[in-house]
């Protein structure tokens, strides 16, 4: 039975008094958000929508064995069910959430399409639609950020079978998103690939990330942003956060953390579970197997 356990991921979430971060507090518990019998949920982000928050992850569908996105409605005592939103024909993943111009988008991670797309908000929360192609790359954990009135991309190229060691940077320049010419602007397996929204704080500017030196998403990184122009980018890790670190409410010794996101006083990460067996997941391997003789 050992050999059918697999570990999965799982969210989780603390409300802040003091408007302290995981940078300065790791003594406040995360409480961690209950996976379905269907999905299991990564890749955490926050927004909030007047006094309520929203966290929208990757639902990892065990049935249909690849990630749809989705969200559920939290408060500092309560997480809503999950409500499914996007779903591709490939993995979609990562759902970096923003605002512009008034209207609302999500930019996944959906690089087994070979593309860089993102959806629209046509009714919140529930109703989104694929809108605009913004690169033909294959790309991921790609992360938006302003500054001095530019408009940068931070992302991750698939350009060959190691994932994780590259950090990629894009310009905004007339409405095409343009590589800078000194890419990748980052080779370390231990800090490249993203892990959430850059994040203010005491007056530095930070970009989390992942460490996947010890295996994916082994650790969590904080990175003090140096320099950031079209051409150049530079950065420092001030902070690794190993899973072990991280206190919650359940007590279990996770395996990994490789997403960090904050809004207000609101935090949320996800972690590594522990090996576990889940009937979806045997089901769901062996459909796909009976499809794939099919074809």
């Amino acid at each position: 039975m050992r050999k059918l356990s697999v570990s999965e991921w799982c969210c989780a979430v603390r409300f802040n008094k003091n408007n302290d971060s995981i940078m300065t507090d790791l003594s406040t518990p995360f409480v961690v958000l209950p996976n379905s019998k269907r999905y299991w949920c990564a890749d955490p982000f926050l927004f909030q929508k007047d006094d309520h928050y929203f966290v929208f992850f990757e639902a990892y569908d065990r049935l249909k064995r690849k990630g749809v996105l989705g969200y559920r409605q939290i408060t500092e005592h309560t997480a809503g069910d999950i409500h499914i939103i996007c779903e591709s024909t490939s993995h979609l993943s990562y759902p970096f959430i923003y605002e512009a111009d008034g209207n609302l988008y999500i930019v996944p991670e959906s690089n087994m399409s070979g593309e860089l797309y993102r959806f629209k908000c046509l009714s919140f929360p529930n109703h989104w639609e694929k809108e605009k192609v913004l690169m033909h790359e294959r790309l991921v954990d790609s992360t938006f950020f302003s500054h001095n009135q530019e408009q940068y991309c931070f992302s991750t190229t698939v350009d060959d079978e190691l994932l994780f060691d590259r950090l990629d940077l894009f310009h905004c320049v007339n409405g095409e998103w343009v590589p800078c010419p000194r890419n990748p602007v980052k080779r370390d397996l231990s800090s490249a690939r993203g892990a959430g929204k850059c994040f203010e704080q005491d007056g530095v500017w930070y970009r989390p990330s992942q460490d996947c030196s010890d295996g994916y998403g082994c650790a969590l990184c904080l990175n003090a942003m140096d320099k950031i122009d079209p051409n150049e980018y530079l950065e420092h890790c001030v902070k690794r956060l190993q899973p072990v670190e991280i206190k919650t409410n359940t007590g279990v010794a996770y395996q990994g953390i490789h997403t960090y996101n904050r809004l207000n006083h609101v935090e949320v990460i996800d972690l590594k579970t522990p090996p576990e067996l889940h009937i979806l997941n045997l089901v769901g391997g062996f459909w796909k197997r009976v499809r794939n003789k099919i074809k």
